[in-house]
Formats: C-alpha cells, sequence, structure tokens
C-alpha cells in the first residue's frame, strides 16, 4: 500500500530511523548512513529516553547520531536543544568541520535550516539548537533548554556542566544525554553510568551458541590477534560480532546507559586492538578503546593513601612562638590546613576569615600562604596587616627555571608561584610514602581525604605535543588546595622536607573535640595539651 504524504511525514515523526531511511540521509563524507555495520547503534538512534548516559570509545560515529537527533528533534518535537563541548575552539571545529557538513549533505536539512545559521546556533521549526562550550560560567547562562546534549563530558568543565542544568528548570522536558570516553571512575560521564540501566551488546558465538558480550582480553587472542569467543575459544566470525542485542544489566533505573568498545564493531580487525594494546598507554587503552574508565595506579587518591598518615604524636606546638604554616583556600566558604614541619595538626573551614586571624594572633611566628584568586580583597589586607608573614600564591608553570615554588622578590616580595599539577604530585606522593603525618583519628581527617578522593590525575598533550600529567577535579577539592599552600609554606620556612610517619601499633588516642556550629573540630585553644 503506498502511503501518503501525511502519513510518510507521520511515521517519520515518529521515529528517527525511518526518517533517515526516508530521507537516505548521509554523513558528513557523503555515505549513506547505514545500519548493516552499525547495527549496534540502531537502538540508540531510536532511544528517546530523557536521561541517557553513553560509554563510548574515539571514532564510531557517535557525534553523527547525536546531531541527527537533536536536529530531528527540534523538528518534530519542538525543543530548544543545548549541544556543549569541552572549549569554543571545539565548537568551531565541531560545527563548522560535522554539523555544516552534515546539512550540506542532506537537501532536508538544509531545507530545515534555512534561518539563523551560524556557528554558535541552528534555527529549525521555530526552536534553536545552541552550541557552546563549557569553560566560562557565561556561556552556562544566557539561554533556556528543553534537552542537554553533553558531548566529551569528561574533557568538559564540571561544575559549568552543572551550571547548564539549571537552564533546563523551566522545560516541560528537562532532558540530559550524557556521552564521552570516560577517564576514571566517579567523574564526568561515570557518575551517570552508575545511575544507569548499564546495557551491554550482547552477541551469539556460531561455534557454541554461547552468549556474551566483547570484553579485553576474554575475547582477543593476542598471539594469533583473531576474536575469540570467551567459552569455547573459537574464532568468532565478523557476522557473529556484527549482529546482537542490548542488555540491561539493571532494571528500573533513572538513565538509559550504553557501553560502546572497539571490539563490538565489525570493521575493525582484532589486529589494531592488539596493536593499540601494545603501543598506548594502559590509560588511553582502557578510555579510547574499551570505552571504560581507568582508575590505574597513581591516577586516583586511595583513602589509604592519606589515612593511613594518622599518628596519635602530638606534634602541635606548646610554645606559641613555634613555626606554623597555614594553608588558606579562599572563595564562598574559608577552606585552610594548619600544620608546622612534622605535619598537620588541623583542617577546618568557616564563612569568615576569624579563625585565620586567632591563629596569626596566638602564634606571632605563624605564616599563611593565600589562594591569591578566591577573594580579591581580604587576604591582601591581611597580608599589608602582618607583614612579612602573609603571601599570596599563583598557579603558574616557571618555564625558566622549572622550579617547583619560587617566592618574589623586591616588587615580587609578599608573592609565591607554584607549579600547580608538580606540586600535587609531590604531595600524593608524600602521601603515599607515608611522609606526612596527620595528627588524630579517622574522625577526624574523614573530611579530609574526601577532598583528595575528588582529585584525579589524567594525560594529556600540551601546547609543544608532550604528554603530561594533569591534576583534575570531580568535586570539592579546596583542601587540597590549601594544602598545596602549606606545602609552599613549609618550603620556605621549615628546616627540610616533611618526615616519614611511623604509625604506631596502639589505638588511636581520643582528642578533646568542640562544637562549633555543628561540625565537630579538634580544639585549637593552646591549653589543650598542657
Amino acid at each position: 500500500m503506498k502511503l501518503s504524504k501525511s502519513q510518510k511525514e507521520s511515521l517519520m515523526a515518529s521515529s528517527p530511523v525511518l526518517w533517515i531511511e526516508e530521507n537516505v540521509i548521509k554523513n558528513e563524507q557523503g555515505t549513506k548512513i547505514d545500519f548493516y555495520e552499525h547495527l549496534f547503534q540502531y537502538d540508540i538512534y531510536e532511544d528517546l529516553s530523557p536521561k541517557q548516559v553513553i560509554y563510548k570509545p574515539a571514532q564510531v560515529g557517535f557525534s553523527t547520531m547525536v546531531i541527527l537527533k537533536t536536529l530531528w528533534l527540534a523538528n518534530y518535537r519542538d525543543m530548544d536543544i543545548i549541544y556543549t563541548l569541552p572549549t569554543a575552539n571545539d565548537v568551531k571545529d565541531f560545527v563548522g568541520g560535522k554539523v555544516n557538513r552534515l546539512i550540506a549533505q542532506n537537501p532536508i536539512l538544509s531545507e530545515w535550516v534555512s534561518d539563523k545559521d551560524s556557528i554558535e546556533q541552528k534555527r529549525i521549526n521555530g526552536n534553536v539548537i545552541y552550541y557552546r562550550g563549557t569553560w566560562t560560567q557565561k556561556a552556562a547562562m544566557m539561554v533556556s533548554s528543553d534537552l542537554n546534549a553533553y558531548d566529551e563530558v569528561d574533557t568538559s568543565k564540571q561544575d559549568v556542566i552543572d551550571q547548564y542544568s539549571t537552564r533546563l528548570q523551566h522545560s516541560k522536558h528537562g532532558w540530559e544525554w550524557y556521552f564521552s570516553h570516560p577517564s576514571v571512575h566517579g567523574n564526568g560521564v561515570a557518575r551517570f553510568w552508575d545511575l544507569s540501566d548499564q546495557k551491554h551488546w550482547f552477541i551469539k558465538c556460531s561455534h557454541c551458541n554461547k552468549k556474551q558480550y566483547m570484553d579485553f582480553p576474554d575475547n582477543i587472542d593476542l598471539e594469533k590477534k583473531i576474536y575469540i569467543c570467551k567459552h569455547c575459544k573459537k574464532e568468532l566470525k565478523e557476522e557473529d560480532r556484527r549482529v546482537g542485542e542490548w542488555v540491561k544489566k539493571y532494571k528500573d533505573r533513572e538513565y538509559s546507559g550504553y557501553w560502546i568498545n572497539l571490539m563490538m564493531c565489525p570493521w575493525v580487525p582484532a589486529s589494531k586492538i592488539v596493536h593499540d594494546y601494545q603501543t598506548k598507554t594502559e590509560e588511553q587503552f582502557y578510555n579510547k578503546v574499551l570505552g571504560l574508565p581507568y582508575s590505574g595506579s597513581g591516577n586516583v587518591v586511595l583513602e589509604d593513601d592519606i589515612l593511613k598518615n594518622l599518628t596519635e604524636e602530638i606534634f602541635q606546638p606548646h610554645d606559641d612562638n613555634e613555626r606554623i604554616v597555614i594553608g588558606v583556600d579562599t572563595g564562598v566558604k574559608i577552606w585552610y590546613v594548619v600544620g608546622n614541619h612534622d605535619g598537620l595538626f588541623y583542617h577546618g573551614c568557616s564563612d569568615g576569615y576569624e579563625e585565620i586571624e586567632k591563629l596569626m594572633e596566638q602564634y606571632p611566628k605563624a605564616i599563611a600562604v593565600f589562594d591569591q584568586g578566591g577573594d580579591l580583597i581580604y587576604p591582601r589586607q591581611l597580608r599589608e596587616k602582618y607583614k612579612g608573614r602573609v603571601f599570596l600564591c599563583h598557579y603558574s608553570v616557571d618555564r625558566k627555571t622549572m622550579q617547583l615554588v619560587r617566592w618574589g622578590k623586591n616588587k615580587e616580595s609578599g608573592n609565591v608561584i607554584v607549579d600547580r599539577n608538580r606540586m600535587i604530585q609531590l604531595i600524593v606522593d608524600e602521601f603515599k610514602d607515608g611522609r606526612i603525618a596527620l595528627q588524630g583519628n579517622k574522625n577526624d581527617w574523614w573530611d579530609y581525604w574526601l577532598h583528595f578522593n575528588n582529585i584525579y590525575r589524567k594525560r594529556e598533550e600540551n601546547n609543544l605535543g608532550v604528554l603530561t600529567n594533569k591534576w583534575e577535579r570531580k568535586g570539592d577539592d579546596h583542601l587540597v588546595h590549601a594544602t598545596v599552600y602549606y606545602r609552599a609554606g613549609i618550603s620556605e620556612f621549615s628546616k627540610g622536607n616533611p618526615k616519614i610517619v611511623y604509625p604506631n601499633s596502639q589505638p588511636w588516642f581520643s582528642r578533646g573535640v568542640v562544637m562549633e556550629d555543628g561540625r565537630h573540630k579538634i580544639n585549637l585553644i593552646k591549653d589543650t595539651y598542657k
């Protein structure tokens, strides 16, 4: 039976795949969208769940899919959409290199996008798709949305991603889609994967008929460089890998989740997987090939890395004239750590600077190192009030001398420059080596450890194409930076490097605590330990 134009339009409005087939939609290279080789993509194209999350490797055509789905939703579902990428330059390259080329290859899309066509936005049938970066708060606050599609979540700025969520508040839809090659557990796309039904692509071996999903190394013979069945160990045919079905790991989850890896792709030979395994870093292999988060040794800070440094030894000074160093991270709240050469004996959080001033008065030889950017006024006032005792810390890489810490002289007196990533790495290494003692017990330092739990290390190329380590955050990390400022102060105003902690086998001693504003606080009153 021949369908009328209105019937065809009704079908296309109900299914992105039918719309693609009816209009012979091509990708940006001019090749027809084909589900024969990309059968695992079919269900994802059709999935219109409001909340979606996808683990994906590099180069599987996923961005093309989301571009087409968002254009379809804008036209047929009257949705305004925000499509985010990490940076403004990424937006320019993405829209110019993919979106505009897709539109140019497909007459129906050129017909849709006839008004207000720019790099930043596309207007379709009265609705708008905004393309935005994530490295400025301003970009997240300018427009409202019905759907936010977050591309490359893990290389985006996480707090700005959260800001974009507020643009959905007045929408009757409020959809959010997260997709990226993941970095580490607990960050970026992985945060939402844990809330999803975690669908895996199950195939059937033509030899033993056992169902399985493609995984490494179980489905690879590294010597023969072939795909094998993880059960009977015979070689999997390309057709075995091509045909499959998505199976939920969990039911009744908020997010519809899919895990894609290159081993699922029929056009990717096993030899490429083996080559990547042998030539890429373990982190790159997990993230870009397997589409999985990587938490290898050194990339995250474990609970034991910090809390093994607990000691019952009391090294908080009894003499008010002893030197202590206060590291302060400023902002909406004031986060700080207090310690000396022997280690840290206190950390705290306050609404103002009264507690810092009390310490400066109580210990006349105390040194305070402040974050120079969080609060531009009060730390500078304190630097004038306590001349020679308060310093402002700037994060910068000293490319001339490669110094980790450089203290300002003459006109720069009162400033200190710290290499952020190298200093964080030093502190993490010193904690792992047991070189920064923490006076107290687990309860005293649990919130402190949580801030270190919110940082992770990733490898990325710098402007010179050299791979470098960079420490990123996935939540509050104020006490990490307060520790950086403390450690910078210790490097200048102490007799050497932190000492090694030898934990006592006896039970942790109980120290007096006081309650302030509902928070447990180690008592800093000088009579406490007399």
